[in-house]
Parts: C-alpha cells; sequence; structure tokens
C-alpha cells in the first residue's frame, strides 16, 4: 500500500486537497505525477535538495515501494504559497 508523507513544518503550507483517480487511490494521477529528478528542475535546484526537502517534511510525497513520486499540482500550490523555495 504506498504511504503518504504529509509535511508538519509549520512555514511551509500544505494543500488542502486529497488526490482520488478513478480507481480511488490516493495515488495522484499518471499526468500529474513527478519523480526527484524532475521536482529538482521545478524548483531549480538539485535532487540532493529535494532529498533533504523530504526528510524535514517540507515537500509532500507518495512511496511506491523505494520511489518517491510527487504530485505536480500539490507542489505548484506549494510553491506558489512559499516563495523562498523556488530559486
Amino acid at each position: 500500500m504506498p504511504k503518504f508523507i504529509k509535511s508538519e513544518k509549520e512555514e511551509v503550507s500544505k494543500p488542502k486537497e486529497i488526490f482520488t483517480n478513478s480507481n480511488n487511490s490516493l495515488l495522484p494521477p499518471l499526468e500529474d505525477r513527478l519523480s526527484q529528478q524532475e521536482v529538482a528542475e521545478l524548483f531549480g535546484t538539485s535532487v540532493q535538495t529535494i532529498i533533504n526537502w523530504k526528510k524535514k517534511k517540507i515537500l509532500p510525497y507518495f512511496q511506491i515501494g523505494k520511489r518517491p513520486i510527487f504530485s505536480k499540482k500539490q507542489l505548484s500550490l506549494i510553491a506558489s504559497q512559499n516563495q523562498n523555495l523556488l530559486k
């Protein structure tokens, strides 16, 4: 079962929306999924920074096995509410 990690850090706003797809799963739809590399490019930072932000629970992500999956929609909302994350 995929595990959803939520951000607990106060200075980062959490998105309110829960994602469901046609089979009622909590994973974002395929067209909304991003890898760590894609997230690093989106935020203009390194993959290591994205890994650090995951560990600090700054960015929400989904875990599929050992692979983290990010929602582009959630990250866009977080980026719009937290301009300090963008470079």
